[in-house]
């Protein structure tokens, strides 16, 4: 009698939940139906992804990113998501989702778990977040492949939001699909490269910028997807580079034209998309031949010395599952497995930059 009672409760919160995602989507279906659908496609990790935008307000501000990942449009992606705001579109949310939405804003703490999914209407099928602060609502059913993702204002969307967009539904989405998402960097050669492990401000965007006028192209300096199985391999999520504070302005002088938000340096870090500039840099993906700790030392020369898997671990997995909601013991054993695959190096980064593509491809030379 207990499991028959613990069954139906499971089938009855699943259909709750489903209920739930149904009227999110209501609310795409009523955008679209004013603004019209707009469709980009792009290559995921390998997948096929269909963003659906109702209008045309959320288009610039979203696809910039990963717009080297276009590609040719298929009538079955792999994901497909459902954007949307209510601005440009003139239209309110299903009253409960408008509803909801309200409660969270005002009492999101009582609401909200510790990765800021919405308790109540998160599980194992319908996975459900709100992003407190510019109150960005993020579901995906994971049977039907189908997410949707909605904003008040197009105009609120932050700047890192622009830089690296839709985290949480693509996290969510590719850890079942043996791609984990990481926060890390990677540059290297279509035959291999080396993935870029540490917090942020540890260097790894200096150490990325600091390979474009290399031999090395470049695949990530902040967040990018990994597996492991056959053999380690990074996959190119977003184009973004980011300078942070005015000592990167220098350091990087042909850069510094180029920054998108040169208006809201003050306010923001300076962020650009390689791909609108050097196009000819950016891959989509290679395979891992080593992990390397960016370690800024002050000192004038670059230097590389080995360090152990436990120490390249450290340096890769707090952030990313801190940074990323829904990333956890898969997570953790992916990039558990990577470290053991390849050799780990501590970067030891000199003052002179151009140092930095050299021990880099020196590396991946003799491996």
């Amino acid at each position: 009698m207990q499991t028959i009672l613990e069954s139906s409760s499971v089938e009855l919160e699943e259909q709750e939940h489903l209920a739930y995602f149904q009227m999110v989507y209501a609310g795409f279906e009523r955008a679209a139906q004013v603004a019209g659908i707009v469709e980009h496609f792009y290559t995921i990790g390998g997948y096929s992804l269909c963003l659906r935008f109702a209008g045309t307000g959320l288009v610039p501000y979203l696809t910039p990113a990963i717009a080297h990942l276009a590609t040719e449009p298929t009538a079955t992606p792999d994901l497909t998501i459902c954007l949307w705001d209510n601005a440009s579109t003139t239209t309110q949310l299903p009253l409960l989702i408008g509803s909801l939405v309200e409660l969270l804003t005002n009492h999101w703490a009582d609401h909200l778990g510790t990765r800021k999914e919405i308790k109540g209407y998160d599980g194992d099928r319908i996975r459900s977040n709100f992003h407190i602060g510019p109150n960005i609502l993020s579901v995906l059913d994971q049977q039907r492949h189908l997410a949707c993702y909605w904003i008040e204002d197009a105009e609120n969307i932050p700047y890192w939001e622009k830089g690296s967009p839709l985290q949480t539904i693509l996290n969510w989405w590719t850890t079942n699909h043996q791609r984990q998402y990481v926060h890390a960097g990677a540059v290297g050669t279509p035959a291999g490269g080396v993935l870029l492990a540490g917090k942020g401000g540890s260097g790894k965007s200096s150490t990325a910028l600091a390979c474009i006028d290399s031999p090395l192209v470049y695949a990530s300096d902040d967040y990018c997807l990994l597996s492991t199985d056959p053999k380690p391999y990074v996959y190119s999520l977003y184009n973004t580079a980011k300078l942070k504070g005015q000592a990167d302005l220098e350091r990087f002088p042909r850069l510094a034209p180029l920054v998108h938000n040169r208006d809201r340096i003050g306010e923001e870090k300076a962020m650009l998309f390689l791909n609108q500039h050097y196009p000819e840099k950016i891959v989509s993906g290679f395979p891992i031949k080593a992990v390397l700790i960016p370690q800024v030392t002050g000192k004038l020369d670059t230097h590389l010395r080995p360090t152990t898997s436990g120490m390249a671990l450290r340096a890769l997995a707090p952030s990313t599952i801190f940074q990323l909601a829904g990333s956890g013991q898969s997570a953790f054993q992916m990039m558990s497995r990577l470290v053991k695959q390849v050799p780990c190096y501590v970067l030891e980064l000199g003052t002179e930059v151009t140092q930095i593509p050299t021990a880099i491809l020196e590396l991946l030379s003799s491996l």
